[in-house]
């Protein structure tokens, strides 16, 4: 999988152009579950079916990250208000959830070069 400065980067492209908490959040959210299901290539196919529980700045990270799109029928918005998402490996039947820690908003920077 791509490095997240350039996971970042592309979530950016799609989303105001300026990087936020959410999508930090959303793609590592996005690199973990595809790392959990060895999945390298999200982008790749159909293969990745994804659950996004919010409709924040998160899911448009995940978005970008696993290539996964509503127009495709790859990415469902189930609105429990959650920053959680689970993701569904269509060829295998496994599936994982992937939620956020209540101190992850304020632990971001930590993990991306970026700053707010």
């Amino acid at each position: 999988m791509r490095s997240l400065d350039d996971l970042l980067a592309d979530a950016a492209a799609i989303h105001r152009g300026c990087v936020c908490p959410g999508q930090v959040l959303g793609v590592r959210m996005a690199m973990l579950g595809c790392q959990l299901l060895g999945i390298d290539e999200p982008t790749q196919g159909k293969r990745l079916i994804v659950y996004v529980e919010i409709d924040r700045c998160m899911a448009d990270a995940i978005a970008a990250v696993t290539g996964c799109r509503l127009g495709k029928r790859t990415l469902k918005h189930m609105d429990y208000g959650k920053c959680a998402c689970t993701f569904v490996d269509t060829s295998t039947g496994r599936a994982i959830r992937v939620s956020a820690r209540d101190d992850a908003r304020s632990n971001v920077w930590r993990y991306a070069s970026s700053s707010p």
